[in-house]
Formats: C-alpha cells, structure tokens, sequence
C-alpha cells in the first residue's frame, strides 16, 4: 500500500549535487583556461628559443660573409642534429642549406603583411619528424630559415597537460569529498540543536551555548531561538500571572467576607455601614491592584508600543509635582526643591512619561522626610540628561536597593503603607524598558536617589 504523504525532498542531497556540480563546472572551466595558458606559453617559449638560434646564426651568416658560408655547414652534420636551416638569396634561389638537409631544404613561410617580422610555421622537416620554422629576412634582401623539431615540446605539453588534468581531478574529488564532510558536520549539528530545544521546558531557563553552526544556518537558528525564548517568557509570564492574580484577590477577599460576616452577625445598622464601607475600600484596593498587574504584563510582553512626541520635560516634572500637591493638599514649592534648566525639550510618549514620574515623585514624597524636601532635578550624563529625584529616607539599608522594582515587596522596613499593592515601581521600571530608558536606584548617604535616563535633548 502506497503513502499518500508527499515525499519530502532532501536539503542535504540537493545541496550535496548542487555543489558537486559546481564544483565539477568551476574546477573544469578552471581546468580549460589553465591548459590554453600553459599550450601558449609552451610554445610561445618555443617561438622565442626559435628565433633566438635564428638570430644568432644569422649574425654569423652577416659576420662570415659568402665566401666563409660553408664553415656553418659542419656543426649540422652531427648525428642527432635536431635543428635545420636554409639560406635563400633575394631571387629565391638557395644559397646555403645545413648537412643534414638530406631530402631537402626547409622552405621559408609566406610573406606576411610585415615581411621584416619574423615569420613561423609548422612543418615536416627533412628528417620526417613535426617541426616548426621561423624565417627571417636578413639585410641583403636574403632570407634565412630555421626549423627545429617539436615533437619533444609536444611531450612536455602533454606532460604538462596530464599533471593538470590529474591535479584538477583531483581538487574536484577533494573539494566534493570536503563539502560532503561539511554538509555532515553541518547537519548534524543542527540536529543536536533541535534535540536541545526538543527538551526545553515550560518554566526552564532558555540558555542555549553556543553550537557549531555554520554561518548561513546561524541565522535560522537565531531566529528559532529567539521564538522559544518568547514563547517561553509568555508563558512564564501567563504562570507568574496566574500567581499574581490570585495573590492580589486573596487578601481583598478575605477582608471582604470578615467584614461581611462580622456585619452581618452585629445586626447594628451602623457595624452595617462600615462593613459595607470596608468592603467597597477592600474592593477599591484590589481594583487599583488588578489594574497595574494589568498594566503591567502588558508593558512587559510588549502589548502597548510608545506613541513618541516632542515634550518639554522640565515643565512635565514641574505639573506632576503640582498636580500630587494638589492631590495631598500641600504647598509643592515647600516640599519640592527644584535644579533644572526652564525648558528641555525630548521626545518620548507623554502618557507613560507622565505615569513613570508621578510614580517617582509619589514615593519620595510619600516614604521621605517630612521635614526634608524632596530634590528633583535634570543634570547632563553625557551626550543625555537624567531625571534626579532624591528623598531623605533614614529607613533605607543599601539591601533594600536590590528590592525595589520587586513585585508586592512594600518595604515595610522603610515606612511603606500597607495600601499599596506593591507594583508601583515594577510597573515604572516596565514602562521606562518600553521607553528605551533606564530606571535604577541609588543610595546618596542618607538619600535615596531615583535616576531616569538617558534622555536625548532635541
């Protein structure tokens, strides 16, 4: 019986017969440019030796004049003699030819365009074998010329050939055999890295050491990575969630249902009201609690994007102060000290801006020093400026430092209510990350300095 599943193509094969073809084109057109070169410089260096002996033996020819001529004939008639000339007088007639001309003289090439160039030409010379002739005119109006056998440069022209076409053969072998090995090692490193993120689970640390992958696959690999690590902090944050949720609602509800029953079993109208009053106040706080942890995952896994626009921040810090003076009825220009230029223009979004500060600018007010005002300011870091806010709080130790921006941690040890829910600077620290800003805390002797920035001035 026969699948009906598409047969899945492979990667590597494709890959592996895409190469070997490459290769085997590349390293054979490679193979042909080499091979023309080395037949033109083989015999173009046999061209030059060519016209080398032709010369010299000319400057002889020119030296010993007509009546020494057959002084040449002698060194011609050695045995194994491989090289052949002839002398040709102006009317064409022969003049001069070696000893070992025995069937004859080696006949000049025809004349070219340039009949003072020299002239070659592949030809059988007296004794049978291939040769090559170059002729040369001499001053007289003579023509001189000289053949030498080729078959001995043919041999090394094939030598030459052989070894080429050996050592091309076999680059393209190793070069298939060493992308064959690669695709393996590629492979199966990749299949090591799929069994690694096979075994992740939901609520492991996505830590993934470095693989040996090839740079091209990196990228993909990345990328899946990058998917798991997402998948998994939505999925942390889905649990971390769940827990929060349940303990938000936990302590607002059991308030709730004490003060319903402790109502309720009085049967006084007035213990009525102020179980009802207890509620509404148990419900308020678990509302404003929802809220942020609301805000708050949502900020984190990226849900609502910055709308950025021009803002002076100087004046926002200055409204948000009064609007808390406003809020808790007292004088801002006596409980705020204010070092900032007028005006400082940047660009960020308004709305989350505005939350981060009043956050800021509620704490130092709220858990400072009554007595000591709170310090705010806008000092260069830089090529940016930072938002300073800085409190008088005695209660702080520098481990309390590391807390901050921990969720429900409301610091009790520093003077911190027990209405807060705790997610105040958690939330300011997700939306400052959102920002692109940077939230931290610092302890300046007795101070506890905020610091937001780095903004960029416009």
């Amino acid at each position: 019986m026969s699948s009906t599943e598409p047969r899945g193509w492979s990667l590597q094969r494709r890959l592996a017969l895409q190469l070997v073809l490459g290769i085997g084109l590349l390293l054979g057109g490679l193979f042909v440019v080499l091979d023309v070169m080395v037949d033109r410089s083989v015999y173009w260096r046999l061209d030059q030796f060519l016209v080398e002996r032709a010369e010299a033996l000319a400057d002889r020819i020119i030296r010993q004049g007509d009546e020494r001529l057959h002084e040449l004939q002698p060194a011609y008639e050695l045995a194994g003699q491989t090289e052949f000339f002839a002398l040709y007088g102006a009317e064409g007639r022969v003049r001069l030819v070696s000893a070992n001309s025995t069937t004859g003289p080696v006949r000049p090439a025809p004349i070219g365009t340039d009949a003072s160039a020299p002239r070659f030409q592949d030809v059988a010379l007296p004794d049978g074998r291939r040769g090559r002739t170059v002729t040369l005119r001499l001053p007289a109006g003579d023509q001189l010329v000289m053949g030498i056998e080729r078959e001995s440069w043919d041999r090394t022209e094939r030598a030459m050939h052989g070894v080429l076409l050996g050592g091309i053969l076999l680059a393209i072998a190793l070069a298939v055999l060493l992308c064959l090995w690669l695709l393996r090692t590629a492979f199966a490193s990749m299949h090591e890295e799929g069994e690694r993120l096979a075994r992740l689970q939901p609520g492991a640390e996505a830590d993934f050491p470095d693989a040996r992958l090839p740079s091209e696959l990196k990228p993909y690999a990345d990328a899946v990575r990058d998917a798991l690590r997402r998948l998994l902090a939505a999925a942390e944050r889905e649990r971390r969630f769940s827990r929060n949720i349940a303990h938000e609602v936990r302590t607002p509800l059991a308030e709730m249902r004490a003060s319903a029953e402790q109502a309720l079993a009085s049967g006084d109208p007035d213990r009525l009201r102020e179980g009802l009053v207890a509620v509404l106040e148990a419900n308020a706080r678990m509302s404003r609690g929802m809220q942020a942890l609301l805000a708050l995952t949502r900020y984190e896994s990226g849900q609502v994007a910055p709308a950025p626009d021009p803002l002076d921040l100087a004046a926002l810090l200055r409204q948000q102060a009064c609007s808390l003076a406003q809020t808790d009825g007292f004088d801002s220009g006596r409980r705020f000290a204010f070092r900032m230029p007028d005006a400082l223009w940047v660009h960020s979004d308004v709305g989350m801006l505005e939350r981060i500060l009043a956050n800021l600018l509620h704490n130092a007010h709220e858990y400072g020093d009554a007595d000591a005002p709170v310090q705010v300011a806008l000092r260069r870091a830089g090529d940016g400026w930072q938002v300073r806010i800085a409190n008088v709080a005695r209660g702080v130790k520098a481990e309390d430092l590391a807390r901050f921006g921990e969720r429900y941690w409301r610091g009790e040890e520093a003077g911190a209510g027990v209405h807060h829910a705790g997610l105040g600077v958690a939330l300011s620290v997700a939306m400052a990350n959102a920002l692109g800003l940077r939230l931290s805390h610092a302890l300046d002797g007795a101070e506890v300095v905020a610091i937001l920035g780095d903004f960029e001035a416009l």
